[in-house]
């Protein structure tokens, strides 16, 4: 009877704690009938923000679903991510042409995170004045939301290809990542003012978190969480 009787209370506190918790992010959120109070994080990308790499887990693995637990209840933050993403109006996908841009316009954000440029380095994508354009284009675009939100630039993460070329998957040219996309993104988030956040040099050397090359484990992609999590609570 004492192991039935501590087995229910265990059972009793853990259920009390979930009540809790869904109280505090009704409250948060303004269901009881106040103002939603929380913070809200746009996350807009390609398939990195998506969470390529850990589609069967990506509500629960990609970097902004490993964002929201770190930053809790007080924080909202939302996956914009669209596969194969440009930020170049003449890619093949280009971002602004997808649902996933409208509604992040529509999303309120207090603070945008936004990473782009992996697909625009695609042999067949890549173009510096058009990456240059589109990459400011989205900043000014942001910045100019009613909401007025603080607004990050990401550098693209680390990638290589897997036989030691200079292609590497889906027809990614790590150099160009590696220096022209770099070097543009930087250039850009000078000139408009924002912050810079360098993933590059946070996922170099970390090839054992790598599904393809290009895209993340769940482990790296908390790499990632982390990281951003450091710089925007």
């Amino acid at each position: 009877m004492e192991i039935i009787r501590g087995f229910i209370q265990r059972k009793m506190v853990i259920l009390l704690a979930a009540v809790v918790l869904v109280f505090f992010v009704l409250f948060n959120s303004g269901f009881f009938g106040g103002s939603d109070e929380r913070v809200r994080v746009s996350c807009v990308g390609d398939s990195l923000t998506y969470g390529s790499g850990v589609i069967k887990t990506r509500e629960m693995d990609s970097y902004p679903a490993q964002l929201q637990k770190k930053l809790g209840t007080s924080h909202l933050v939302s996956n914009f991510g669209v596969r194969n993403a440009t930020a170049s109006a003449d890619g093949d996908v280009p971002y602004i042409e997808s649902n996933a841009y409208k509604k992040s316009l529509e999303s309120r954000p207090d603070i945008v995170i936004l990473m782009l440029g992996t697909n625009d380095s695609k042999t067949y994508n890549w173009d510096a004045k058009s990456y240059e354009e589109g990459i400011r284009n989205l900043v000014q675009t942001y910045r100019n939301l009613n909401t007025k939100p603080t607004v990050y630039l990401m550098i693209s993460p680390y990638c290589f290809s897997l036989d030691g070329s200079n292609i590497a998957e889906y027809q990614v040219q790590p150099k160009v990542v590696s220096g022209e996309i770099r070097d543009i993104v930087e250039k850009v988030a000078s000139e408009e003012g924002v912050d810079v956040i360098d993933l590059y040099s946070v996922t170099v050397g970390h090839e054992k978190n790598y599904r393809d090359g290009i895209h993340f484990d769940a482990e790296g992609y908390k790499l990632i969480a982390d990281y951003v999590y450091n710089i925007v609570k």
